[in-house]
């Protein structure tokens, strides 16, 4: 019996590696969707997360229940989803927009807590699945299956709150992480239901020798996907090299393009300017990213030809494989903030062993582990987390740099930066009370937020109340 997490965070941003999860929900099943389980865990505000005010008042999150203190914090929070995530072990794990949403949300829990894997949904002979990829490949192929709402601009809307309401899902809570998850199998029951051939060959993605056994039998593939607003679209490819250094990236011909035979014995430059023009003769994909990859069964005989010539002919699979490997070298990496060092590299096996003792250690041994910890990285999310939960280990010289390091934080004048700063903050207030958000709650936000800044000693609060 194959058994399936269905899962949703709900979070005080919109940006993984610099806001944080507030709500993890999970409901565990087994392949005919019968509940065995079900887990729902709410934390603390971590002390250097400024929320979004848009995103408090889409969830319903009240500044209170961030800083409640009978909730756990964000380490404890995260120890719990692992270990949370091993006693399932193994499950497919499906979210809503997870692949590129959820899913980052954990993995920088998990890094930014020392959390032993920050692959926790793909260790321990664990799988991912995202349902939004697969209701893309259900509107393209089976759209009778689902009612489609359509938004204020008469285009079809892929928001799950929306599409369950409009097939039946009348009591959903929408923006609660066990609402969502409710309403994500609600939605991917009625498929199976109404088209259980398609949904077995979806659910079989969740395998990644099976994804590579299909790309790797050189036969005609589809896979549906979806740029920005435009309607979801299949295309129909083969598999024509991995990239060098990286065999989770593959490449993907378009069967349908014109000249095909002619970029097949192309030459180099020609397959780089097939990867980056547009239309893309050749696309850039993953094995490990959940696509809707199944067989395209009405292949004609071009088509079949095509791949067998691609099959045959290894200095072409080669030339993708250089060619991919160019187009996504890495440039200067050195004024990236620790944040964004998650895929930086493994950690050593002496880390990971100290990784392991971190967790059931005491504040005060933490710190000594930290301190022989090779990786930088870690070194400095892990003195964060002392100074998050165990300032009394500090210095009035660490607990003084700690302070400005955040009020630095918040202030930033950098537009562009990926995290929410005061500037930010007043410019959401303004854009909720032009959208009549009533009064109470404004106010009761322009408090929350005055008391953030006070309590760590910034300056900059007044602002808001002209906001």
């Amino acid at each position: 019996m194959e058994r399936f997490v269905f899962y949703d965070f709900e979070t005080s941003g919109a940006k993984p590696a610099f806001d944080q999860a507030l709500q993890f929900a999970a409901i565990v099943t087994d392949d005919n969707f019968n509940e065995l389980d079900r887990m729902e865990l709410r934390c603390q505000l971590s002390p250097h997360i400024l929320p979004s005010p848009i995103a408090l008042h889409v969830t319903g999150v009240r500044p209170g229940q961030l800083l409640n203190s009978n909730l756990m914090n964000q380490f404890e929070f995260a120890q719990r989803l692992q270990s949370f995530i091993k006693t399932w072990a193994p499950a497919v794990w499906i979210g809503y927009n997870s692949i590129q949403f959820d899913e980052e949300v954990m993995r920088h829990l998990f890094y930014q807590n020392l959390q032993p894997t920050i692959y926790a949904t793909q260790r321990w002979g664990n799988s991912r699945l995202d349902a939004m990829k697969m209701i893309w490949a259900v509107y393209d192929k089976a759209p009778n299956v689902l009612i489609w709402p359509t938004n204020k601009n008469g285009l079809t809307s892929f928001k799950l709150d929306r599409l369950a309401l409009a097939n039946g899902f009348i009591t959903h809570n929408a923006h609660d992480a066990m609402g969502d998850t409710e309403a994500m199998i609600f939605v991917l029951e009625k498929i199976r239901s109404g088209a259980p051939s398609l949904y077995d060959q979806l659910v079989a993605n969740n395998n990644k020798h099976h994804v590579k056994n299909l790309l790797g039998s050189f036969k005609p593939v589809e896979i549906t996907l979806r740029f920005g607003a435009s309607e979801p679209k299949t295309y129909v490819g083969c598999f024509c090299g991995s990239e060098n250094g990286n065999p989770n990236r593959i490449g993907f011909f378009d069967l349908t393009q014109d000249n095909a035979f002619d970029l097949i014995n192309g030459s180099q430059k020609d397959i780089e300017d097939a990867l980056n023009g547009s239309p893309k003769k050749i696309r850039t994909l993953a094995l490990n990213r959940a696509d809707t990859f199944t067989e395209f069964e009405q292949a004609d005989a071009l088509h079949n030809l095509l791949c067998a010539t691609i099959e045959e002919n290894h200095e072409f699979r080669s030339k993708v494989s250089q060619a991919m490997a160019d187009q996504y070298s890495d440039g200067d990496q050195d004024d990236k903030l620790v944040e964004e060092r998650i895929y930086d590299g493994f950690v050593s096996p002496t880390d990971q062993d100290l990784l392991i003792q971190f967790q059931s250690a005491t504040w005060r041994e933490r710190q000594e582990l930290v301190s022989v910890m090779e990786d930088a990285r870690l070194r400095q999310l892990g003195g964060r987390l002392i100074a998050f939960y165990a300032p009394e280990l500090l210095n009035s010289e660490e607990k003084q740099k700690f302070s400005k390091y955040i009020c630095n934080k918040w202030s930033e004048m950098d537009k562009d930066v990926s995290w929410t700063t005061m500037d930010k903050v007043q410019i959401d207030l303004i854009r909720l009370k032009d959208k009549g958000v009533p009064r109470e709650e404004l106010s009761r936000l322009k408090r929350f937020y005055e008391a953030r800044f006070q309590q760590i000693g910034c300056e900059f609060y007044d602002w808001l109340l002209c906001a």
